[in-house]
């Protein structure tokens, strides 16, 4: 697993920046005076606004660079602890790029509930756990799931297991909260749905 680690943390690291950077621009250009509880956001996270919006979309956008190296990673997982299984069926690309695109749209739309509630220490830190663990628990559940089954079989196995997903994406959105630590949350994260996943399998088997 070490060689696809380094190059997720070294991608991870390249994409912060460039969300940075396109944060920075579209509060420049785009969001702001859109709406009232982005500016109001905006107002008082005056110059840290850039970094500290990219701070709570980067857990997606990690998850979403994993996804390069997801299959290599889940790979490892797979002969170390399950060893029986067969090779995963060819790379089905039109769901992976659902997959991602469904996590990037879930992000941006949680992102004025995180601003909304900016004020309240405690209760957008609630929300960045809970609303995150959402989001990356139903990203890592398609990354472990689209390799092993079709986008529809897939869709009918989340509400049997979303609840340990959720769990697995809160965790991790904790992780992501320490720094240095969050860059290999991603990699715990598809260690842990890997496991999941296949617990569930098991269960469905008969």
């Amino acid at each position: 697993m070490r060689t696809p680690l380094l190059r997720s943390i070294a991608w991870t690291l390249l994409g912060f920046v460039v969300l940075w950077c396109g944060v920075g621009w579209a509060l420049q250009h785009w969001l702001a005076g859109r709406s009232p509880y982005i500016d109001h956001g905006i107002n008082i996270l005056g110059i840290l606004a850039a970094p500290y919006i990219s701070w709570l979309l980067f857990p997606s956008v990690a998850t979403a660079i994993l996804g390069l190296y997801a299959d290599r990673l889940c790979a490892a997982v797979e002969q170390r602890f399950y060893p029986t299984l067969p090779p995963p069926p060819p790379t089905r690309w039109g769901d992976q790029f659902r997959s991602v695109l469904r996590l990037f749209v879930l992000s941006v739309l949680i992102l004025p509930l995180y601003l909304l509630f900016l004020i309240f220490p405690g209760v957008n830190l609630v929300l960045f756990l809970f609303l995150n663990g959402y989001v990356l628990g139903r990203g890592y559940f398609d990354l472990v799931a689209l390799r092993r089954l079709g986008w529809e079989d897939a869709r009918r196995l989340w509400p049997e297991c979303r609840v340990g997903f959720v769990m697995v994406g809160v965790a991790v959105a904790a992780i992501f909260t320490v720094p240095l630590a969050n860059l290999l949350a991603p990699v715990i994260g598809t260690a842990a749905a890997v496991h999941l996943f296949e617990r569930h399998r098991a269960m469905m088997t008969p």
